[in-house]
């Protein structure tokens, strides 16, 4: 039955005009699952097919080729094995030996690492590099972050090495560094201890998510958060007291505490509604400030008499110097304490001859509160006006502040100077 229907297409398909390719494809598409006997191929009348040209090759030179091929190749492997066992093996003795220190320098390091020692045998600092997205570091890193956390914990996170020498200088206790380079730890290792310290490495793309900056310098440091009591100063402070009254802006407060330092201001008290101190803002502004001079927060305005000394003088910084009460009652009473302090520009007062002095800043926002002018009107304070020209208003408030304080300390230093060179003529005398 096959034969004949091969036949009958067959003779349709000379009869026929030639299909197209089409056609074609689908004709034998269609009888390829069916597993026929033979397949046509689409007619051709002169069809040009190639012949290949057949070499007929001898089995033993065949035979020979392959033996010489596996000949070399066995002498090659030969050659070879030697070689390998000569880089590879070791003699027993030295294998033993080199697992054993292998085992000692870890166990060194274990015990290191229990021990919180940052230096090993060879004064190299010891770390432990960390895979990504370890939980240790995010953990750390998300308390840090939160104010309420950083307040429970006892603990401030500084970026860059700078602002961590800066408190271990200030014998601050550093408690973890968490870096991406080795290169940033040369700069530390004049400044840290021996014990007591953590290190852990991580990718510069972690430290890039965790980083405040735009550009993270790749380099984080955790400090336990120092009190008033332990800041240790550099230098004797003058006689001078910094307010910081509704400081709102991060980077106001961080040039405040930053003229406090270069002043030599004595101490800083914050009253209640001021920004976070240890806010990271506040810190890269401040550039180290935190760790040299006392810092007292959120304090309330009825515990701020308390801080200061007893025979100080109070003065406010203070941009509005009218003294007018018109418009409405309560505003007339809000204003009557602020009309009843004097006003003087900064450079008009004596400050060498006050035993102690006392300096009110106001935030730019909210301004000098009436908790303000209450507390100078009992201490029979004044306003400091700083004179500018026709069409400015005012300063801003680190800057204001940084002109009455370095006006301040000028004068405390030249009177000092002169006393100390009468006693040096009376000595001499």
């Amino acid at each position: 039955m096959s034969r004949n229907i091969n036949r009958l297409i067959a003779q349709i398909m000379v009869r026929q005009p030639p299909a197209p390719l089409c056609m074609s494809l689908r004709l034998y598409a269609r009888w390829s699952h069916r597993s026929p006997a033979k397949v046509l191929l689409p007619y051709k009348e002169n069809p040009n097919l190639k012949k290949e040209k057949i070499i007929d090759l001898d089995p033993s030179i065949i035979k020979k080729s392959h033996g010489r091929e596996s000949v070399l190749n066995v002498e090659d492997d030969n050659a070879k094995q030697p070689e390998r066992h000569k880089q590879s093996t070791l003699p027993p003795e030295k294998s033993i030996q080199i697992k054993q220190k292998r085992e000692e320098n870890l166990k060194k390091r274990k015990f290191y690492l229990s021990q919180q020692k940052v230096f090993d045998d060879k004064g190299d600092i010891i770390y432990e590099k960390l895979k990504e997205s370890d939980g240790r570091i995010s953990t750390l890193l998300v308390k840090l972050k939160s104010k309420k956390e950083r307040l429970r914990l006892g603990q401030t996170l500084v970026e860059g090495w700078r602002l961590i020498t800066d408190g271990l200088e200030a014998k601050c206790k550093l408690k973890y560094v968490i870096f991406s380079r080795t290169e940033e730890l040369n700069k530390l290792k004049p400044f840290l201890p021996k014990t007591g310290v953590v290190f852990y490495k991580v990718s510069y793309k972690e430290m890039q998510l965790w980083s405040d900056v735009e550009t993270s310098p790749g380099i984080f440091g955790v400090f336990e958060t120092p009190t008033p009591e332990n800041v240790k100063m550099l230098s004797k402070p003058l006689p001078l007291h910094f307010i910081c009254d509704n400081i709102r802006v991060p980077g106001n407060l961080g040039a405040i505490l930053r003229v406090a330092v270069g002043a030599g201001c004595e101490k800083v008290l914050l009253s209640k509604g001021c920004v976070d101190v240890w806010d990271p803002k506040v810190i890269r502004s401040a550039a180290g400030a935190h760790f040299r001079l006392p810092i007292y927060h959120s304090i309330e305005w009825n515990e701020m008499p308390s801080h200061l000394e007893k025979n100080t003088s109070i003065f406010v910084a203070d941009s509005n110097t009218t003294s007018s009460s018109e418009g409405d009652d309560t505003e007339g009473i809000e204003n009557f304490e602020r009309n009843q302090l004097p006003v003087l520009p900064y450079y008009g007062v004596e400050f060498s001859t006050l035993p102690h002095t006392t300096l009110i800043i106001g935030g730019e926002t909210e301004g000098i509160s009436q908790d303000s002018y209450s507390l100078a009107t009992t201490k029979n304070g004044v306003r400091l006006n700083i004179p500018l020209q026709r069409g400015v208003d005012s300063l801003n408030t680190g800057m204001a502040t940084a002109v009455i304080a370095f006006e301040i300390r000028k004068q405390l230093i030249q009177t000092w100077t002169k006393e100390k060179l009468s006693r040096q003529m009376l000595q001499s005398n």
